[in-house]
């Protein structure tokens, strides 16, 4: 009987198995890391896109919301005594004077301030998205204050009638600068010249109630700076100008 003899894989073989193996598993390793990669990458550009629509649509809310207050109350039933007109709803309280409306603070290094203050009826909604418990038969005078903390968390605090500001809530995360340009009537009635001015120039001035609209400006942290060389920590300054829609009596 004829004997045979087993074949098997040498080692060379073995090795050079263990070589291509290895090379295609890298391969496919650095496949699912980059892919990886770029799905966090789109998840934060979504985000920081998310945060500066947010972040806008909000401010721009409350602006366009300044100087309101339920007129149509004193055309009820049982109109409120006294009538409610804009010199005794916007009384001079805290930073405001009497009738005004806007105030912010001006910083040369840091992020703005801004306060805007209207009445609420029930129909509207604060920089929170509340309606403070108030009804067009008992309104309540709101002021929404803005502002970026050293985290760079944009936020905003709730102060109602002449009582002392809520703790400020977060509204967006990743603000590197809040600025705020007051768009004031520099000249006459009848010759009005128009100019962005900061709130230090607007309060030195005393133009508060000249205010014609406001040039919101919102400066972002980059989310990908530590994946990029050479790369901005901070992103273009993005804009919106927002017209005062309340007109006094």
């Amino acid at each position: 009987m004829k004997s045979t003899s087993q074949r098997g894989m040498n080692l060379i073989s073995l090795m050079v198995a263990l070589t291509i193996g290895s090379f295609v598993l890298a391969g496919l390793f650095n496949i699912w890391y980059e892919t990886r990669q770029t799905f966090s990458a789109q998840a934060q550009l979504a985000q920081l896109q998310d945060n500066e629509r947010m972040a806008l649509t909000i401010i721009a809310n409350t602006v366009q919301t300044a100087g309101y207050y339920p007129i149509y109350a004193n055309y009820g039933t049982t109109p409120p005594s006294p009538l409610l007109t804009t010199s005794n709803v916007f009384t001079a309280s805290g930073s405001f004077a009497s009738l005004q409306t806007i105030y912010g603070t001006y910083s040369s290094t840091a992020s703005d301030t801004l306060e805007v203050r209207f009445m609420a009826d029930g129909n509207t909604l604060d920089c929170l998205g509340q309606n403070d418990g108030a009804t067009a038969a008992a309104p309540i005078l709101v002021t929404n204050i803005y502002s970026v903390d050293s985290k760079g968390d944009l936020q905003c605090a709730v102060a109602l009638g002449n009582a002392a500001a809520g703790t400020p809530q977060t509204l967006v995360t990743g603000v590197s600068n809040f600025t705020v340009l007051y768009d004031v009537n520099t000249g006459t009635s009848t010759a009005p010249t128009y100019e962005y001015q900061n709130a230090t120039t607007v309060a030195s001035n005393s133009l508060w109630n000249e205010v014609q609209s406001l040039n919101i400006l919102l400066t972002f942290t980059n989310p990908l700076y530590s994946a990029q060389a050479g790369g901005s920590a901070t992103l273009p300054q993005i804009s919106r100008t927002v017209a005062l829609t309340q007109t006094s009596d």
